[in-house]
């Protein structure tokens, strides 16, 4: 069997052992929001404007048209001049492999949601954290999204790729206010 096919069968095995796992009993669960595989929380959120206040940005933002629908943006800091939001967010999310065998994941299983209807956001850098979690372990994974600067209902859901249900909702601790740059401290 070639390495490819072999990759394709083992990765196979960790999605059918995902499907199965609240059939067997054997899962243990951390703290937190249930999973097929064991349980998911967030331990921490930090959030810091991504631009330093600008004196009257107030004042102009109010003032300003034009965006999505002609609706003006509140804001107390500067927005990129890339049209990116303008608030960087990391959050700290535990996730407990309870099975006896390794599970697949990815940080872009957690998601922010922006407002009580508003979209998804999905995180900055994907490559952080993707691969196997190992059997019966509890691990932490910062992960960064950009968020609107105007906006502070924000929420967390969660991917369970292998549950029967639709995303999970987190609970978001305290977000604190940070200065500085927020990726400094958080490998």
């Amino acid at each position: 069997m070639g390495a490819g096919i072999a990759g394709i069968v083992g990765g196979g095995s960790l999605i059918a052992a995902g499907q199965h796992a609240d059939n067997d009993g054997g899962i243990s669960r951390g703290e937190g929001v249930w999973t097929s595989f064991g349980s998911v929380r967030i331990n921490a959120a930090e959030r810091q404007a991504r631009n330093p206040q600008v004196p009257g940005a107030d004042h102009a933002a109010a003032n300003a048209q034009g965006g999505h629908g002609g609706h003006a943006v509140a804001s107390k800091t500067a927005q990129p001049f890339n049209l990116t939001w303008g608030d960087h967010m990391m959050v700290e999310l535990e996730v407990h492999n309870g099975l006896d065998r390794k599970v697949l994941f990815s940080p872009g299983q957690l998601r922010l949601k922006v407002g009580m209807d508003g979209p998804t956001v999905t995180n900055r850098g994907p490559g952080t954290g993707k691969g196997a979690l190992e059997p019966g372990s509890t691990s932490h994974f910062w992960i960064s999204f950009l968020v609107p600067s105007d906006v502070q209902d924000i929420s967390a859901e969660f991917t369970d790729p292998w549950s029967d249900g639709g995303p999970l909702a987190l609970e978001l601790p305290e977000v604190l206010q940070r200065p500085g740059w927020l990726e400094a401290d958080h490998g």
